[in-house]
């Protein structure tokens, strides 16, 4: 392949590893053929269709074997495995340009990269560079499994790249660099593929399947963009944004059937105030030319200026990277299957314009009728087409925004800096926090002395942001509170992403340039804990790492106990819901301290405690999927070792829940959802219903018995009222005009004398997201609102309406209880400072309180 081949002498170019056994096999059977554009394949030769036909999918594996026989037979698209998905499938990224440019790929890469980097660059030498350089274009399809045309797309890209001597490709290719990810969630990719199949010429055919396409997080895969949780995004990140910065990234996406055809930019307000103005003018410009261009070549139904805004960085990493995020949204058939809209069902969703009328941003309505995803196919094509060609005949002038976007990053901006104080109450918090940074392309230092700053004392070992960087403006968008404007159109989507506030860090701005002994960190990791002193027990904090070591001491059969109350020894003090480890345990406590940070402490105290047990979890899934249950999923095996197994419909249904369970987890979800499901004949009968009564009172039987019930935001409002408990949800039936919280950062005050808020702050950010307030007796409330202004960060209407309420409350029943947490406590697994609020109820169902 020229990407997976080796090149020069036998020798592999750079450390990436080489595309897997089936690539090498297709390549091997391929060796001899000619690399002219008459002997390219055409995806039709390899899948037995045409991309864009009715009813027909590739699966991975045939995306793969085309992909192997295109690098085989072209020396302009160089194909590489970057890595493996959540499954272990090859995650690939396909890199085109001219045969001569792909011979000179490194100097290239390197002269964007210190364009990229401009500090001490001259004039001079930014002029050679720019004549030099090429513009890079990033296109990613299929990050939404369901949206099917994408990857059907670039099959069809890749190959018209590969095999056409047309001017506008000839300059693509001389002018630009294309980096493409034919499927950013392989897995998905393949997941639908076999469902569609599987339902094809049935009643069903064209329904999307009833589990998370991702395996962990579905659809929220496109909210990662700053959190980098998932395999994929981190491969993207590493591979493509790190590894060449991207003038441009057309972010090729789906959306509902019953609008307009096709999304473009300009976005609608509001930008995250960090971004370069010459990136929102870009933005829109491209976004404008793409729309023109299409229409000029007849098609119809383009709309811009409308639905999507720019927001938040958890949709759009380029933005604070010196990049252009491209977002088209393509209208959805029924999958593969075709799908009548007439004129009248077209409606505008979120408005901005009218699906039926010609306007300044829409001047040319589609007329209805039928719509297949070969329609998907030719508006993805014609699009990447015309970003491409926008990026090959205005070259220079992207290299030029993007070297002056980056001078400005670099020039400094107040704050001077960020300090993130040694100290923390949860160091392996504030280590994910400093990874977060790096993996986003954030220089970070590390003092080796303390210093002084804003009248304070840091210690040896606080770290330090400058905000005289490149990526100076992801930094500060992470790290400062957001204010979302008040504005007439509702926010489209989540309005805060103040990390800091969701890991429970403490972070200080510092407005002067600071005098400190600073060392580059290059690899960030958190501090290698110890086991300290020696005594009968050692003392674990309890906090986002204590609750991820205990689970690991737990399933090794560790005794480990759960102190009820404070104490102190030594002039040391240990709060309550301290975690007592048995010393027979040292060498066990001793790698978990190493490897999570930790600082175990010998102590000779005995104060009043629980003894743990690990607890038998069940987590609900619906057959209507669930985000939530999908990071719910990856909080537990990923991050904090949580036993469990999924309960479905049936089994809990069925009944005699105590038997196998200590706790039960309903995640976020509508109440309609758990409660019916799937309507019948929606989807095949096994996938069809919900809980039901039936199933609302075996787990109010699980209560009785002496189970715990935990019901996380929307969910603990069907629970409350199912159960008949004592506890209303006051912001039930309340007008959207009076109260709205789409997605903030809301503060509580817990109370620590709940065994329940332990390792809880008492001044605690939470979550909010469509979440209930509850009225309820005072002495079920362990976290309530207080009566000042309970917004941190994002956007909040009548606030008023939460004052005095609770977010979280403990309601005995029977042998058992039932946990309402009104928040989303492991929020898209960044709100680390409630995980114990979660975990807590769970570790301790399997006590004897």
């Amino acid at each position: 392949m020229r990407g997976s081949r080796t090149r020069g002498g036998g020798r592999e170019r750079g450390p990436r590893r080489r595309v897997p056994a089936l690539f090498a096999l297709a390549l091997l059977a391929l060796a001899a053929s000619a690399a002219s554009a008459l002997d390219v394949p055409s995806p039709e030769s390899v899948l037995g269709f045409r991309p864009g036909e009715d009813r027909r999918l590739a699966d991975w594996d045939e995306v793969l074997e085309y992909l192997a026989r295109l690098d085989a037979a072209s020396d302009r698209v160089r194909v590489e495995e970057v890595g493996k998905t959540t499954r272990g499938r090859p995650f690939v990224v396909a890199t085109v340009t001219s045969a001569e440019n792909q011979a000179r790929l490194e100097q290239i890469r390197n002269v964007n990269l210190r364009l990229a980097d401009p500090r001490g660059l001259g004039e001079d030498e930014a002029e050679r560079l720019i004549a030099d350089g090429k513009a890079i274009v990033a296109m990613a399809f299929s990050i939404h499994s369901t949206e099917v045309g994408g990857t059907l797309t670039a099959l069809r890209l890749l190959h018209l790249l590969a095999s056409s001597d047309t001017p506008d490709v000839r300059r693509a290719l001389d002018e630009t660099v294309l980096l493409v990810l034919p499927s950013h969630n392989p897995d998905g990719t393949q997941l639908v593929t076999d469902w569609y199949r599987r339902q094809l010429g049935t009643p069903f055919e064209g329904t999307p399947p009833p589990v998370l396409y991702h395996p962990y997080v579905g659809h929220d895969n496109n909210r990662d963009w700053y959190m980098f949780t998932q395999v994929e995004t981190r491969l993207t990140v590493r591979h493509i944004h790190r590894r060449w910065r991207p003038h441009i990234m057309h972010d090729v996406h789906q959306m509902g059937r019953r609008g307009a055809r096709l999304f473009v930019p300009p976005y609608v307000d509001p930008w995250e105030p960090n971004v370069d103005p010459a990136l929102r003018a870009a933005a829109g410009a491209l976004g404008m030319h793409v729309a023109a261009r299409l229409t000029t070549e007849g098609k119809r139904g383009i709309v811009t200026g409308a639905i999507f805004d720019a927001w938040t960085p958890a949709r759009a990493y380029p933005h604070t990277h010196g990049g252009v995020r491209l977002l088209s949204e393509t209208a959805s058939a029924r999958l593969a299957t075709p799908d009548d809209v007439p004129l009248d069902e077209l409606r505008s969703g979120r408005g901005g314009y009218d699906p039926k009328t010609a306007s300044w941003n829409f001047p040319a309505p589609w007329p209805g009728g039928t719509w297949r995803l070969g329609d998907i196919v030719e508006y993805q094509l014609a699009a990447s087409l015309a970003v491409l060609d926008h990026a090959a005949r205005n070259r220079e002038y992207w290299l030029r925004t993007f070297l002056g976007v980056n001078r400005r990053a670099c020039e400094g901006q107040e704050p001077h800096a960020y300090v993130v104080p040694a100290a923390q109450r949860d160091p392996v918090a504030a280590a994910r926090l400093i990874e977060v940074l790096h993996v986003g392309g954030v220089e970070v230092h590390r003092a080796r002395a303390g210093f002084e700053a804003e009248g304070r004392r840091f210690a040896e070992g606080s770290h330090v942001i400058p905000m005289a960087q490149p990526s100076s403006a992801f930094a500060r968008t992470l790290l400062e509170r957001q204010r979302y404007p008040d504005i007439p159109r509702r926010p489209y989507d989540v309005t805060a992403h103040t990390l800091p506030l969701l890991l429970g860090v403490e972070v200080e701005a510092v407005t002067k340039p600071l005098a400190a002994d600073l060392e580059r960190v290059d690899v960030p990791h958190v501090a290698r804990g110890r086991v300290e002193g020696r005594g009968p027990r050692f003392a674990v904090g309890h906090t986002s790492g204590g609750l991820a070591a205990l689970g690991r001491l737990l399933a090794e059969g560790v005794d480990v106990r759960w102190a009820l109350e404070p104490f102190s020894e030594d002039g040391t003090d240990f709060p309550a819901g301290t975690f007592l480890v048995e010393s027979s345990a040292r060498r066990e406590l001793g790698a978990l301290a190493i490897e999570l940070g930790l600082f175990p402490r010998g102590v000779r105290a005995r104060p009043p405690a629980l003894r743990l047990k690990a607890p038998r979890v069940g987590l609900y899934r619906s057959w209507v999927p669930s985000m939530d249950e999908g990071w719910t999923r990856y909080v537990f095996e990923q991050e904090m070792d949580v036993a469990f197994r999924t309960l479905h419909d049936r089994e809990v249904r069925a009944g005699g829940l105590r038997d196998r369970y200590d706790a039960i987890v309903l995640p976020d979800h509508k109440p309609s959802s758990l409660l019916d499901g799937n309507p019948p004949d929606s989807l095949p009968a096994e996938y069809t219903g919900g809980l039901g009564a039936d199933g609302m009172e075996a787990l109010a039987e699980f209560v009785e018995r002496g189970g715990t019930l935990v019901a996380l935001n929307a969910a603990s409002t069907l629970v409350a009222e199912q159960l008949g408990l004592p506890v209303r949800d006051a912001l039930a039936g309340v007008d959207s005009a009076e109260f709205y919280c789409p997605g903030s950062i809301l503060r509580v005050r817990t109370d620590p004398s709940q065994t329940l808020a332990h390792g809880l702050p008492e001044d605690l950010p939470i979550w909010f997201e469509s979440s209930p307030a509850f009225d309820a007796d005072p002495r079920l409330v362990v976290a309530r609102y207080r009566d000042d202004d309970p917004l941190l960060s994002g956007w909040l209407l009548g606030g008023e309406r939460l004052r005095r309420r609770a977010a979280l409350v403990e309601v005995p029943r029977g042998k058992g209880r039932v946990v309402l947490i009104g928040f989303r406590p492991q929020y898209r697994a960044q709100s680390r400072v409630t995980y114990a609020a979660l975990l807590n109820a769970l570790y301790l169902s399997a006590t004897d309180r």
